[in-house]
């Protein structure tokens, strides 16, 4: 069962309640990374008479995050500006695909950069450029609470007594923790670095977790 808790699509951030294991959840995390993800991978300086050195610009390109399609393989980036002006990831052509502008390098009086970019599929495990996004976890507890309890992959809620006394946590508090014995519920957050809509980023991860599997299933038989 899922239960939407909040969906920003102008951000790309989306959370949800569910009851499914945490040993499930944690693979869908980690699976996150065996998602292809399109950056630029390779760049030829041609000009750059800026004050940063070839290698600083190369892996700020590195890190922008470019709109990955299905058909995607390989895309070429051309870049020539002349200053005085910032340079952003805006002024890459073809355009990235993404809505993000981010700055690259400050271009002063008669300084240029003229570069070509090569980007290709990736995965995150690979590298972190070719992460798509962020996805974590936590239990469905509040905050003030779950800081003084620990929460085991069963769900079981563990804590001291006496160590929640001599952080001198409140009678009530502590009345309030006792209550609690088993949290069958996990608040998932998932954020887009750009590269896909949010809900890609989740749906990608359980296909990348699943195709793993049958790598598995076919390795042991």
């Amino acid at each position: 069962m899922i239960r939407l808790k909040e969906y920003n699509k102008d951000e790309q951030k989306i959370s949800f309640i569910s009851d499914m294991p945490i040993g499930l959840a944690n693979a869908i995390r980690r699976s996150v990374l065996d998602i292809p993800i399109m950056a630029i991978d390779e760049v030829e300086f041609i000009k750059n008479d800026s004050a940063l050195y070839d290698e600083i610009i190369a892996h700020r390109l590195g890190l922008v995050p470019i709109k990955t399609e299905k058909t995607s393989r390989e895309i070429k980036f051309k870049l020539k500006e002349q200053g005085p002006k910032t340079i952003y990831s805006t002024d890459l052509s073809p355009d990235t695909g993404t809505n993000l502008k981010l700055p690259i390098v400050i271009l002063d009086q008669n300084q240029e950069l003229e570069i070509v970019a090569e980007a290709r599929l990736g995965k995150g495990s690979e590298h972190v450029k070719y992460s798509p996004g962020l996805l974590y976890y936590k239990s469905n507890l509040d905050d003030d609470i779950l800081e003084f309890v620990h929460v085991d992959r069963e769900g079981k809620v563990n804590y001291d007594e006496e160590e929640l006394k001599r952080k001198n946590v409140p009678d009530e508090k502590i009345k309030e923790i006792k209550k609690l014995n088993k949290i069958n519920e996990i608040i998932m957050y998932i954020e887009s670095w750009g590269q896909l809509e949010v809900r890609d980023v989740f749906l990608k991860a359980i296909k990348a977790l699943s195709d793993n599997l049958k790598e598995l299933d076919k390795a042991v038989k």
